[in-house]
């Protein structure tokens, strides 16, 4: 004679265990239901999503504490990554930056010298045009009027 299989209900333990793997899931994929959406995950977070105490998911479920832990240090880890590249980023371009500006300074600084140069080089010109030993020649483009 065949027995029929003993269907056994879920213990509450069981049933708890499952409230917290499924209130993980529901944070993780951003769609809790009783927390807000932007929360991160911690064991705050998915007891108080779950239904339970902080304590019942330390003391009677470790494993699923510690696999939040862990998820909750994977972003962390992603963040700060992100962080890390972003800083990365702007401390080059403030190198770029940098660069530019000392290359701008020089090529300012080589412009005032070639400035000065062509003042005192105008100067002279204008004292020799203002002479009286200077005779000026009309110009071929000019028309005369004679």
């Amino acid at each position: 004679m065949m027995s029929e299989p003993e269907t056994t209900a879920p213990t509450r333990g069981e049933l708890t265990a499952k409230a917290i793997r499924q209130a993980i899931q529901r944070i993780e994929k951003g769609r809790p239901k009783v927390i807000n959406a932007g929360r991160k995950l911690s064991i705050a977070s998915v007891a108080e999503e779950a239904g339970v105490s902080r304590a019942t998911i330390h003391n009677n479920h470790p494993g699923l504490a510690e696999r939040i832990r862990e998820a909750g240090n994977r972003a962390v880890r992603a963040q700060r990554d992100e962080k890390n590249a972003a800083l990365r980023n702007l401390r080059a371009k403030y190198t770029e930056l940098r660069q530019e500006h000392i290359r701008t300074r020089e090529l300012n600084r080589e412009m005032a010298s070639e400035m000065a140069t062509l003042e005192v080089e105008n100067r002279r010109l204008q004292s020799i045009a203002e002479s009286k030993k200077v005779i000026v020649f009309p110009s071929k483009n000019t028309k005369s009027d004679t």
